[in-house]
């Protein structure tokens, strides 16, 4: 009797430790993520250079881009995870007509504030002078203002 129980105490603490050994391996290999050339991470957005040198810079280029109805070349000046909804809204604008309408009100903006860590907010007044909306921009580890939502 007490052999068997001793038996069964040792194939369960080997069990177990090889168990533990497992998720310590294991555990270790994705328990941190480097990134050892960021560079190689902005290079991988095509489009890293499209932007100006500052806010207000990246917003004529892109009132630029919509008044010649150049989408693609608008959608450039967004960051990439926005671009495909971006141009998604900026089609079904440019489709329903009112493309117009968005580069009034983005010619009538004038002036924006700086927020933390190289961001700028640019506002969008309506009639009465109240916020209607805002455009975003970040500045890319290149230098260059992307807009982040419109």
């Amino acid at each position: 009797m007490k052999k068997s129980v001793f038996r069964s105490l040792a194939v369960l603490l080997f069990i177990s430790s090889i168990g533990w050994l497992g998720l310590w391996f294991l555990g270790k290999q994705g328990a941190e993520i480097k990134v050892e050339n960021s560079d190689f991470i902005v290079e991988a957005d095509e489009f890293f250079n499209f932007g100006g040198a500052t806010p207000k810079e990246t917003l004529k280029l892109f009132i630029a881009a919509l008044e010649k109805n150049d989408l693609i070349l608008a959608v450039k000046y967004f960051i990439p995870e926005n671009r495909e909804t971006e141009s998604e809204d900026l089609t079904k604008l440019y489709e329903i007509h009112l493309l117009g309408d968005l580069l009034k009100d983005l010619k009538s903006i004038k002036s924006g504030k700086g927020l933390d860590d190289g961001r700028y907010r640019f506002e969008v007044l309506d009639e009465t002078g109240q916020a209607a909306a805002e455009l975003e921009l970040i500045k890319n580890q290149k230098g260059f203002w992307k807009i982040i939502s419109l």
